[in-house]
């Protein structure tokens, strides 16, 4: 079975570092758009993914993104509950494998000069060309659990 996430969006808000059993935790959500169908008609709908990231991609999550900036990320869905005040809760979060850093919050530029261009409009949303998710990709990295 394949528990594979490839996203493209914009940061919803600051990343949130803390540390936990000697380990850092970077907990951000990120918008992402897709498109549907709706009476012969193309609509178009964001979702909002929890992530959160461990070890150094953690800290290097907190230094260099904010709240509008547009990362690629791949990684893997996690499921869990709990109980708190005889209620059950459920969490889904995607556990960030890799990132790249796209651009900057209020820049229509991305970092790097071979990657297709990035549109924001639809209120600050980022508008994905065909051929993006091609250049979203980086080097393996080795994280802490």
């Amino acid at each position: 079975m394949l528990n594979k996430i490839v996203i493209v969006g914009r940061l919803t808000r600051n990343p949130q570092l803390t540390e936990k059993e000697g380990s850092e935790i970077a907990s951000f959500s990120v918008a992402t758009e897709r498109n549907y169908n709706y009476q012969g008609q193309t609509q178009q709908a964001v979702d909002y993914i929890f992530c959160k990231a461990y070890g150094k991609i953690a800290i290097n999550i907190a230094k260099y993104t904010k709240k509008g900036s547009l990362v690629g990320i791949t990684g893997h869905m996690r499921s869990y509950k709990y109980e708190k005040d005889k209620q059950t809760h459920f969490i889904t979060e995607l556990v960030v494998e890799t990132i790249k850093f796209i651009s900057n919050p209020n820049s229509n530029e991305s970092s790097s000069s071979n990657q297709s261009t990035i549109t924001d409009d639809f209120d600050g949303s980022p508008a994905l060309q065909e051929n993006q998710l091609l250049s979203v990709s980086t080097e393996p990295q080795t994280q802490n659990q």
